[in-house]
């Protein structure tokens, strides 16, 4: 990981957290074939609802469909319109980095959590029930930079990265919660890399738009070794621990702006979402 000059960390340093290998290239994969949903009844089904704070058109909707429409008025697709990046990089400015017992209440010692996404849609429609969202969802993107911070590519997280790349990730979620991002190395040992302290995590507010690392000038960026390594991004609802984090299998879908990822959370459960992305090394 390269940071400017004033935050740059020592080779020593850089060489116990940041020592990445090469996985080989992942590709995104085709969605599942969705189900038609069912003819609406008569009633209310046609009613605009809020859902993740927006009005949308849940009439049947399903839930990866009504994410998508929800993305509409919130995500960044054109990289090369200076006043939109400048309002992510403001957003990710905003953002905090926290103790995790500041922000979670039950006394975790991480907040990272197994890769758990899979390719598909599901085929629920996404409704509000006792005053939440069935689902939550998060996007997620990989930006490639140029060595004068311009953005030069934006990717979905299956599609991976090379040795030598700098890149930040984006990431926008549907609710308030915490992100941290770690190693898998070749040797199968799993360490946190960012937040570099690993007693803190990135605290994101809903519908905000973030670049991960926050700092403008800061970027991931790996090289100078072979392996099977990968990098694993997990963002959880503080609330999502001890028993309360959902057990259902959130689904991924990939297109050209990045990675949409949509978790069912059943009564008293909320959303945990982590996926790797993969390391390809020239040499």
């Amino acid at each position: 990981m390269n940071f400017p000059a004033a935050r740059r960390l020592s080779a020593a340093v850089l060489a116990s957290l940041l020592t990445l290998g090469s996985a080989g290239s992942t590709f995104a994969q085709s969605p599942a074939a969705a189900v038609p949903p069912p003819p609406p009844a008569a009633g209310d089904d046609y009613q605009p609802k809020f859902i993740w704070g927006l009005v949308l058109n849940m009439a049947f909707k399903f839930v990866m469909s009504a994410f998508g429409e929800w993305l509409t008025r919130k995500l960044t697709t054109d990289i090369t319109n200076p006043s939109l990046m400048n309002r992510i990089v403001a957003n990710s400015v905003q953002a905090a980095i926290v103790p995790l017992t500041e922000a979670s209440p039950f006394g975790a010692k991480s907040a990272g959590a197994p890769e758990n996404a899979v390719a598909g849609e599901p085929n629920k429609p996404v409704t509000v029930e006792n005053g939440r969202e069935t689902f939550q969802g998060v996007h997620v993107a990989i930006v490639a930079f140029s060595r004068d911070g311009a953005a030069t590519g934006i990717q979905p997280v299956t599609a991976g990265f090379r040795s030598g790349d700098r890149i930040k990730l984006k990431v926008l979620p549907t609710f308030d919660g915490i992100v941290v991002i770690e190693n898998i190395n070749p040797r199968g040992e799993r360490q946190q890399i960012y937040p570099p302290q690993q007693t803190n995590v990135v605290r994101l507010t809903a519908g905000q738009e973030v670049f991960l690392p926050l700092a403008k000038d800061d970027y991931f960026e790996f090289g100078g070794v072979t392996g099977d390594e990968q990098l694993v991004i997990t963002v959880r609802d503080p609330r999502a621990f001890g028993g309360q984090e959902s057990k259902v299998e959130p689904n991924r879908k990939d297109d050209r702006y990045g990675s949409s990822f949509v978790q069912e959370t059943p009564p008293g459960t909320f959303p945990v979402i982590s996926q790797s992305l993969k390391l390809r090394h020239s040499g």
